[in-house]
């Protein structure tokens, strides 16, 4: 289900939540561009899903345009508007999505394109955009197509209007006629992108991004109010912790924002109650500690949720977090855990692979691979 910006209302996760529970396996998934994902989701013998589950996915205003479902790709710095950042970028996203929709013919955009709207501190730049702005002063961004920074500085009214004719431009290199693969990405496109912009635009690169995520733990916004930061171990909300999530922003501002980096925001917090709030969210096993062991490790689905799966990532995962727990800080070097060949979600960064063939696992990074007993592996992995 896709959140523009990350962003969704605290009824809507829980009308999610209860439709998980009535129609998938109970958990409600982050990925990695800031939406939603539930699994094992039942279907009848036609394929189809349950009534029930699109009526309510409808109800939590999640399908504004059915039609455009799998073309609303848009990750924005988390914190614009509340803490940080040159601009607050709220209105462009709601702006954006709402030309999205509104354009029949950006239906057909593939469904992996993306556009990244970096409010100027660079936390989300380094993603791999399609379209995108970097914003350079409080009202005023450039236009990003594929790794280039493009054309004049304007508004954000402007630059959501940019971004729609860029899309349309886009449109006809995935319909051209004996492309195999077709194109996906600008990126992908002989001269990079450039193929969509006027002669006359200026062109420079994308700036570097600084690397950074929203930490863990309870942050000040500008306003003076808390904003919680909680890692889902995993990236999934059991139903106990998606209830616990929801209450702490019913109490709130009454919106979550999913992060890029698969984790939750919860702002708007009267500081006077974020300690206590933040206490109830760790005792349902939410991790609140920017030295969270969990920091870091990442799993595919595995055995036994995945027919393909032979190890459990999960067990697996989970033991590489119990010895991180024990070191002075955890390390946090990014470790990812897959349960066959085919390596799903697998990190586009350096960071150590195990792929857990029940028994032994084989883990690598870089050129480097060992197959080793489970309890070894997990030792090796925590320590890298």
């Amino acid at each position: 289900m896709r959140l523009p910006g990350g962003r969704v209302s605290a009824s809507a996760l829980d009308a999610i939540t209860a439709a998980a529970q009535r129609y998938a396996n109970g958990d409600v998934q982050l990925t990695s561009r800031g939406n939603l994902q539930l699994r094992g989701v039942a279907t009848d013998a036609r394929g189809a899903v349950a009534a029930g589950l699109v009526d309510a996915v409808v109800t939590a205003g999640l399908l504004p345009q059915p039609s455009h479902e799998r073309v609303r790709n848009i990750v924005c710095s988390p914190c614009t508007g509340l803490l940080g950042g040159l601009t607050d970028l709220r209105r462009l996203i709601q702006l954006l999505d709402e030309k999205l929709c509104a354009a029949d013919d950006l239906a057909d955009l593939p469904g992996p394109f993306l556009i990244v709207l970096d409010d100027g501190r660079g936390d989300v730049v380094g993603l791999k955009a399609d379209l995108g702005v970097c914003a350079i002063a409080a009202d005023r961004v450039r236009l990003r197509v594929g790794a280039l920074l493009v054309g004049p500085t304007m508004s954000h009214d402007e630059a959501a209007d940019a971004l729609i004719e860029l899309a349309t431009r886009f449109l006809p290199f995935t319909r051209a006629p004996g492309r195999t693969p077709p194109v996906w990405h600008v990126r992908e496109l002989p001269r990079g992108g450039r193929e969509l912009l006027p002669a006359s635009w200026q062109v420079d690169p994308v700036p570097p991004g600084s690397a950074q995520t929203v930490p863990s733990g309870r942050l000040t916004q500008d306003d003076g109010r808390s904003l919680l930061s909680v890692l889902a171990p995993l990236s999934v909300l059991t139903a106990v912790q998606a209830a616990a999530v929801i209450g702490a922003a019913r109490s709130s501002a009454g919106e979550l924002i999913v992060t890029p980096w698969r984790s939750v925001l919860i702002p708007g917090m009267p500081p006077s109650r974020a300690e206590e709030v933040a206490s109830r969210l760790a005792e349902v096993g939410l991790e609140l500690s920017a030295n969270s062991p969990w920091r870091g490790i990442t799993a595919c689905t595995g055995a036994p949720r995945c027919a393909h799966g032979v190890g459990d990532t999960g067990a697996l995962a989970a033991s590489i977090a119990d010895i991180r727990r024990s070191m002075l800080p955890p390390a946090p070097a990014p470790v990812h855990v897959v349960g066959c060949e085919r390596r799903c979600g697998s990190p586009s960064d350096l960071h150590t692979e195990l792929l857990n063939l029940g028994a032994t696992v084989q883990i690598s990074q870089g050129g480097d691979v060992d197959v080793l007993p489970r309890a070894s592996a997990a030792a090796a992995a925590a320590c890298r």
